[in-house]
C-alpha cells in the first residue's frame, strides 16, 4: 500500500467508520461523525500538501488490569493513525511473524493461544508423561522499557521509505524521550507484538522449543530436558538484554510441569491422562470484583449505563468460562446481582 493510498478519502472515511464503531457516545467523535464528510475533505487536503500537524495526546490514568498511565489520542489523528494501521503498517509488520505469537491479530488473542497452550500440554503428557519443565519469562514494564530507537529499527527492516515516515512522525510527535510507550494507540500495541520478533524466531529456530508459545511479553516453553530448558532460559534472558529488557525475577524460570504454572492469569495444571484443568488467578477475581464495583457506582451516578456494565460482566464470563470456573462463575454471579441491591 502506497502513502496516497493511505491518505486517500476513501481510506479516511473508512477508517472513520471503524474507530467510532464502538464510541459513536463520545461528544467529539459525535461532532467529527456529524461532519464527516467535511472534517474528512479536509483532513486528506492537509495530509497531501504537507500542511497536517499529528496532535499532541492526553495524559490519562488506565485502572484496569492494573493502575498505569495511558494516552488519550484525538479522534482526528486516531482516524489517520487507523488508516497507516489497517492498510500498511500491521499487514506488512505480521508477515514476518511466527505462529505463536498470538496476541493483538486477526484470528487470534487470548482464546487462541489458550487452545494452543492446551493442545500442547495434551499432546506432551500423552508422549512422556508428566516428567517435563515449564521454561517462562516476563518482561518487567515491557512498553515503559520500550527503547524508541529499537522500535524504529524493527520497523525500518519492514516498511518502505514512506510509510517508514509516516509511522515515525506519528511516535515522535505522540512520544518525548528515547525511551518508553504508554497504552493507548493502536500503532504502539503494533510496535508491541513486533518488539520480540527477533527472539520468537531465535526460539523456535536456533533453541527448536518445539511448544514455545508467546502472548505479549510472557512467554512460555515445554520441554524434557532440565538443562537444555536452562540454557534456552538463559539465551532468551541475554536477547531481552540486548533489545533493553530486564525479565520480572518472580516469573522468569525453569519449573517442573507436575507442579503447574501461572500464564495469561490462569493456574495450569496438568492430569497424567493429559487433562488440562485452569482455574482463575485469585488476582484475576479481585480485579474484576473491584471492576464491577466501579461500574455499578457509575451507572447509580448516572455515568454510565447498566447496559455497558452488564456487557463488560458478560465479557467476563465468557473469558472466565475458557476453565474449570462453574463454582467461581456463580459466586461471581452472586457478587454482581447484590451490586444493584
Amino acid at each position: 500500500m502506497k502513502k496516497d493510498e493511505i491518505i486517500d478519502f476513501e481510506q479516511l472515511w473508512d477508517s472513520g467508520y471503524k474507530c467510532a464503531c464502538t464510541v459513536g457516545w463520545k461528544p467529539s467523535v459525535k461532532s467529527f461523525m456529524l461532519n464527516q464528510f467535511e472534517r474528512t475533505l479536509n483532513m486528506e487536503e492537509r495530509l497531501k500538501d504537507g500542511t497536517w500537524k499529528n496532535g499532541r495526546p492526553k495524559p490519562i490514568v488506565i485502572y484496569y488490569p492494573k493502575k498505569r498511565e495511558g494516552l488519550s489520542i484525538q479522534f482526528p489523528d486516531r482516524v489517520y493513525q487507523r488508516s497507516i494501521n489497517d492498510l500498511a503498517l500491521y499487514p506488512t509488520m505480521v508477515r514476518s511473524f511466527i505462529y505463536d505469537n498470538s496476541a493483538c491479530q486477526k484470528g487470534k488473542g487470548p482464546d487462541f493461544t489458550i487452545e494452543r497452550l492446551k493442545r500442547s500440554l495434551h499432546n506432551y503428557v500423552m508422549k512422556y508423561g508428566l516428567d517435563g519443565w515449564v521454561t517462562q519469562f516476563d518482561v518487567h514494564g515491557y512498553y515503559p522499557s520500550m527503547g524508541h530507537h529499537m522500535v524504529k529499527e524493527i520497523f525500518r527492516e519492514q516498511l518502505d521509505e514512506d510509510i517508514y515516515v509516516m509511522v515515525t512522525d506519528v511516535l515522535d510527535q505522540q512520544y518525548e524521550g528515547d525511551v518508553g510507550y504508554n497504552p493507548g494507540s493502536q500503532m504502539v500495541q503494533i510496535a508491541g507484538i513486533s518488539t520480540l520478533n527477533r527472539l520468537d524466531h531465535m526460539c523456535k529456530e536456533e533453541l527448536h522449543m518445539e511448544n514455545y508459545r508467546r502472548y505479549m511479553d510472557d512467554g512460555l516453553n515445554i520441554g524434557l530436558d532440565r538443562e537444555r530448558e536452562e540454557h534456552n532460559l538463559k539465551r532468551i534472558v541475554d536477547q531481552l538484554k540486548r533489545q533493553g529488557f530486564q525479565t520480572n525475577p518472580n516469573k522468569t524460570h525453569v519449573i517442573p510441569l507436575r507442579d503447574g504454572f501461572k500464564f495469561l492469569g490462569w493456574d495450569w495444571k496438568v492430569t497424567d491422562t493429559g487433562k488440562v484443568i485452569m482455574t482463575l488467578d485469585s488476582q484475576n477475581i479481585h480485579h474484576e470484583r473491584k471492576r464491577l464495583y466501579r461500574m455499578a457506582r457509575k451507572v447509580k451516578r448516572g455515568d454510565a449505563t447498566r447496559e455497558k456494565a452488564d456487557e463488560c460482566y458478560n465479557a467476563w464470563k465468557s473469558y472466565a468460562s475458557k476453565g474449570n470456573t462453574y463454582k467461581v462463575i456463580q459466586r461471581m454471579d452472586a457478587y454482581y446481582k447484590d451490586l444493584w441491591r
